[in-house]
């Protein structure tokens, strides 16, 4: 089985590789490409995706910095 790896940027998405569904909240899967790029700043245009629109603007996640 393939490895799957999550990456936290810290001005930037969340990197997903390897296999892992993706599911909406009514448990509909998503399709998705891979790797894939969950955004985290809510501006995406292409939710859940990461749609670069907050590049170089993006504030650091109080909440990822103790894990990074």
């Amino acid at each position: 089985m393939a490895e799957s790896r999550v990456q936290i940027l810290s001005k930037g998405p969340v990197i997903v590789a390897g296999h892992v569904d993706v599911v909406d909240d009514n448990g509909k899967s998503i399709r998705r490409q891979e790797p894939m790029a969950i955004c985290r700043c809510g501006q995406s245009q292409n939710m859940p995706f990461c749609d670069g629109i907050s590049e170089g603007h993006m504030k650091v996640c109080s909440r990822a910095e103790g894990i990074l």
